[in-house]
């Protein structure tokens, strides 16, 4: 059987990599496992200082909505498809970590993903999610480049 793990960060890239996926890849018996990983920073102030407690909880539920958002989009594209669909949401990790541990823990034979096409200097600045995952994953993983 195999499991395909497709990764969401919401941006058109990733998109594009889960219409390449569909277009190309997926067959009838395949498994997806959509998957998001929520990054986001909280600012709690000073240490000592009265952390706005409301405010955090709005932006770790306004991260969540986002992932409920892309996810449902994208399983309800592959379910059209015939395609037996699972989602997987994390946070807390950095996503090329939160990535290759899905691999290993769901099983996957395959990840597709997208790339924001970074040069070499923004790469070494910002780190590249792609090339940890195909540096460190154990499975065929496939980067979808968005054409112009």
């Amino acid at each position: 059987m195999r499991r395909q793990l497709i990764a969401l960060d919401g941006k058109d890239e990733s998109y594009y990599a889960l219409e390449w996926y569909l277009n190309n890849v997926c067959r009838s018996g395949d498994e997806a496992v959509i998957f998001h990983c929520s990054q986001f920073t909280l600012n709690v102030g000073l240490p000592g200082a009265a952390t706005n407690v409301e405010l955090v909880s709005k932006k770790v539920q306004d991260a969540l909505k986002k992932a409920e958002e892309i996810t449902t989009k994208a399983s309800e594209k592959i379910k059209t498809k015939g395609i037996k669909c699972y989602v997987i949401i994390k946070s807390g990790l950095k996503p090329e970590e939160a990535i290759l541990q899905a691999v290993t823990e769901e099983n996957v034979t395959h990840v597709i993903m997208g790339t924001r096409g970074l040069g070499t200097l923004q790469r070494a600045f910002v780190g590249s999610v792609s090339s940890t995952v195909v540096s460190n994953a154990k499975v065929p993983v496939t980067i979808v480049k968005k054409g112009l």
